[in-house]
């Protein structure tokens, strides 16, 4: 079994039961003491588990994360304005990945006259609303959350190996200078790292209400993303102190 299953396996575990012993994980995985404490360490390291006594738990999100419907109408006029701002950085013929997400399914929206695109997605919201287009599109196989139309797991993270990305739209759960990029659930948290390291391109959006929020697992640092898309809701001082950091912020 390759890392990476068992790292999404000791997240299954762990969402169901808890905690998890590393005599647990020797037995679970057929590996050795010190297999096991790697993989705990790797987690550790990117914020999803907290290692504790023998073994480990996952980390406590700072709040859980808001229903799917309740995200498609929140902030919408701003999602709206960060998605037609978006569409000017691409052009007819291009390559994209578009993530899933509220904020990226706007701008599967933006990008409907565009021509000759290519698309590469994850989201099944972004498959429906493009479905009317000449454009090419690709989805990537893998574990459906039904709740948020969207495909995760192991499989998908295999499958975006076969891709080379060009331009990658992301969204994300919270930013903060300090942390970076992070989001709620950590299957696609997982698969939107995998995204970030493959794309040439990293473009982020999201709406004022995400900055300075650090939820549960971690994605990126700020130096991986090349282009911070976001609305003019946000707060000056904040704004001031990413733009002090040298990070490529666009108000829409």
């Amino acid at each position: 079994m390759l890392p990476q299953e068992r790292y999404n396996k000791l997240i299954e575990y762990l969402q169901e039961h808890e905690i998890i012993k590393i005599d647990q994980i020797v037995s679970l995985f057929d590996i050795s003491i010190e297999t096991a404490r790697r993989d705990l360490n790797h987690l550790e390291k990117e914020g999803i588990i907290k290692k504790i006594y023998g073994g480990a738990t996952l980390m406590a999100p700072e709040a859980k994360e808001p229903a799917t419907s309740d995200r498609l109408s929140r902030n919408l006029a701003e999602k709206a304005e960060i998605a037609r701002k978006c569409a000017d950085f691409i052009k007819d013929g291009d390559s994209i990945l578009l993530e899933v997400g509220t904020t990226t399914l706007q701008v599967a929206k933006a990008l409907k006259e565009k021509r000759n695109l290519t698309v590469i997605t994850n989201s099944i919201h972004v498959v429906n609303e493009l479905m009317d287009t000449d454009f090419d599109i690709y989805v990537i196989g893998g574990k459906v959350r039904h709740g948020e139309g969207s495909v995760s797991g192991a499989l998908t993270m295999f499958e975006l190996e076969n891709f080379q990305i060009s331009k990658a739209i992301i969204g994300g759960g919270g930013l903060t200078l300090e942390r970076g990029l992070s989001d709620y659930n950590i299957e696609e948290a997982l698969v939107r790292k995998k995204v970030v390291e493959k794309a040439k391109e990293v473009i982020l959006v999201v709406d004022h209400s995400k900055f300075g929020r650090d939820v549960l697992a971690h994605i990126c640092p700020i130096t991986a993303i090349d282009l911070v898309i976001t609305d003019r809701n946000l707060n000056a001082e904040l704004a001031a102190e990413f733009e002090s950091a040298n990070v490529n912020l666009v108000l829409a």
